[in-house]
């Protein structure tokens, strides 16, 4: 048998319905009453008929937790034992009534699960192998930061800045530059630099680009698909590989590799 895995609110119905069975069961019964009336017996398929197989049931209740993901409620042995003592007495028409601490339970249930489907939701919208997940990406960004983007891919928004002089290859930038992950919330200390001083051609790809069209004083803010940073190459540690890479950046001096050809220290 093929369980089918729920949706967040169904998941979380799901466990609400199992968490508050008894005390339904107990609500239908006489004023006062925790107790509901037996279940009617299952009518007789036909003489003989052999009992259905428990470990067929035993594996639906594992293939219901592991679907639905019920492990992410984080129970202990005991309280998976008084839960199945729970559904084992209603069952057998003496559901225990809910109270205050058994709803305040059940919403916390219900919290943790919603936690998870976020969760899933986030790592899900950060699969770039996803086929036009990237793509998807960079047309949100550039909608959002009014960006541009350039033929190579790279995406791209420069406030000009005081002078005309832009570097060239062979040039060595002085240049300040926070990283962040696609997330555009952690940061990649790793990737940033302040007055950093480096050749053009030693920068990523799209860096690089992405500088050439800066004049000295501008700031900028870049964002590298894969294929313009680290591509199929190694990538750095604590940077998720395949992910689009952002950066904001300040180019503060060029120096042309004519008027100073050495390098700088």
């Amino acid at each position: 048998m093929k369980t089918l895995p729920l949706s967040g609110a169904k998941i979380t119905a799901s466990l609400i319905l199992l968490l508050s069975f008894a005390w339904s069961a107990a609500s239908e019964g006489p004023a006062g009453s925790t107790a509901a009336p037996a279940p009617a017996a299952p009518a007789a398929t036909g003489v003989g008929d052999p009992p259905l197989p428990l470990p067929a049931f035993a594996a639906l209740g594992s293939s219901f937790a592991q679907t639905n993901r019920l492990g992410e409620l984080g129970w202990s042995e005991d309280q998976i034992n008084a839960f199945v003592h729970g559904v084992k007495a209603a069952l057998h028409g003496q559901a225990i009534a809910m109270d205050d601490t058994a709803r305040q339970v059940s919403a916390e249930m219900a919290r943790r699960l919603q936690q998870g489907e976020e969760r899933r939701r986030q790592q899900s919208a950060d699969d770039f192998s996803q086929p036009g997940r990237l793509e998807r990406y960079l047309k949100e960004k550039r909608k959002r930061y009014a960006m541009e983007r350039s033929d190579s891919g790279l995406v791209y928004f420069i406030q000009p800045g005081q002078a005309g002089v832009r570097p060239r290859p062979g040039d060595t930038v002085i240049v300040s530059c926070v990283a962040t992950a696609a997330d555009g919330k952690t940061k990649l200390p790793q990737l940033s630099n302040d007055h950093a001083h480096i050749k053009l051609e030693n920068l990523l790809p799209g860096f690089m680009e992405g500088l050439q069209m800066m004049t000295v004083d501008s700031q900028a803010r870049f964002i590298l698909p894969p294929a313009l940073s680290f591509g199929d190459g190694e990538w750095p540690p604590g940077v998720d590989r395949g992910t689009p890479l952002l950066f904001m950046v300040t180019l503060h001096e060029v120096i042309s590799a004519e008027s100073n050809p050495a390098n700088p220290p």
